[in-house]
């Protein structure tokens, strides 16, 4: 249930902003508590975002908003962090005695709206995603919040894109900037926001670079040495891992799991069926003994990328891996429950810990600092290209959908050219 705040207090003025600030709880802030929800009142089953009647007297024209949404729908976290939004840029026009810059029509107010709207396709993303869309968004609403949708052209744009330049900007951040903005415009189109379309049109004419895409992938003596150094370190859940990774050609994240970031509600459901949870964070998506038949000879995956697309799961021989098997053959009967990759402690392993463990032993192995623990997955798939796999074999093998996705992970052209000459040769 969302917890509600209004603030009290005597009348708002750029002197007592910090003072007033003190009146809300620090949690508009730093959003310690996902739903604080300040300044709102529920009606019929609908919450309102209302400001207090001392900055309308003061000169504040945003009126009442009411939030996405109905009250049970399992979204309070959401409307409260969009109450918290509209609240600390109500402080902040006290402030600066300035007009907000949530009017309707602005970027600021779309991009509100496509983060809180209990329609927008961003409530459909992962937890892992929506927060990468987030930091993007963030960065956008500090720059443009202010600036009306129909006013916004491709001078505008280009300007945007030469200033993202200028301040040393990388190729992908510039791309990834754009692509969350098109991404926002398109909602615009669907509630026909004034400026939405032609904002979307040009977006989709502008040429903007793509990163390069990477060249280095691992060989096998690389990761062999790599999990060696790991088993000397002791760190055997991390070796199988990595060994996991590479014969099962799968994502790191299909085999350590992630923590994912839960709404209230979520919570809750979690709290009562279980599982691991750290505060607002749920583990998912790893392997576990579940999927591992009781005689270790199989494992069932489905990988979490495409498991809407593709919901059958993978089934992988263990038999045919020998070395991954014996691993997990040395776990006792009775441990063999809940994650399979987990940390001394028992916990399963985030994305942070993961990579640095793995450039602590690339270093111990002597691997150039140039081969990353991404690059796992097409040095699988290379290397069983450099074996003799058809492109069918490894689209199969690394699950994709198409054949054009797999391409992408070759690595090696050079080698593909020299080895066409070299048939030809003999032919």
């Amino acid at each position: 249930m969302l917890r509600l705040g209004r603030s009290i207090g005597q009348p708002v003025t750029a002197l007592n902003l910090e003072r007033e600030s003190m009146h809300f709880s620090p949690a508009l802030w730093d959003g310690s508590d996902p739903l604080y929800a300040p300044c709102t009142r529920q009606a019929k089953g609908l919450v309102y975002w209302q400001p207090p009647r001392k900055y309308r007297t003061a000169g504040y024209k945003v009126g009442n908003m009411r939030l996405p949404g109905r009250i049970g729908d399992g979204n309070d976290a959401e409307r409260a962090q969009l109450a918290r939004t509209y609240t600390i840029e109500m402080i902040r026009w006290s402030q600066a005695g300035d007009v907000s810059p949530i009017s309707p029509g602005t970027w600021g107010w779309l991009m509100a709206r496509y983060r809180s709207d209990d329609v927008s396709p961003f409530r459909d993303l992962k937890a892992n995603t929506r927060d990468d869309y987030l930091f993007t968004l963030k960065r956008w609403e500090e720059t443009i919040s202010d600036v009306e949708i129909i006013e916004t052209n491709l001078v505008e744009l280009k300007t945007w894109q030469r200033s993202m330049q200028k301040n040393g900007r990388s190729v992908a951040y510039i791309k990834r900037m754009f692509t969350i903005l098109r991404i926002v415009a398109g909602y615009g189109v669907a509630l026909k926001a004034p400026g939405a379309k032609d904002v979307k049109d040009i977006l989709g004419e502008l040429r903007l670079k793509s990163p390069k895409a990477r060249k280095i992938s691992p060989t096998t003596d690389q990761i062999a040495a790599i999990i060696l150094k790991a088993d000397e370190a002791g760190d055997n859940a991390f070796a199988l891992g990595l060994l996991m990774q590479w014969w099962l050609t799968l994502r790191a994240v299909d085999v350590r799991g992630q923590f994912l970031r839960m709404t209230a509600d979520e919570a809750a459901k979690a709290k009562e069926e279980g599982g691991i949870v750290r505060g607002w964070f749920r583990w998912a998506d790893g392997l576990t003994w579940s999927m591992v038949d009781r005689e270790v000879k199989t494992l069932t995956k489905t990988p979490s990328k495409t498991e809407d697309s593709a919901p059958d799961t993978l089934v992988f021989d263990l038999c045919q891996v020998p070395e991954i098997r014996s691993r997990l053959l040395a776990t006792p009967v009775e441990k063999r429950v809940g994650p399979i990759i987990v940390d001394r402690n028992g916990i399963p392993f985030d994305r942070f810990a993961w990579s640095d463990k793995f450039r602590a032993y690339r270093t111990a192995a002597e691997v150039p600092s140039d081969v990353w623990m991404m690059d796992t997955r097409a040095g699988a798939i290379n290397d069983a290209k450099r074996a003799g796999a058809t492109p069918i074999l490894l689209q199969h093998a690394a699950n994709h959908a198409s054949l054009e996705t797999t391409n992408r992970y070759i690595r090696e052209q050079n080698d593909s050219i020299a080895q066409v000459i070299d048939l030809r040769r003999k032919g």
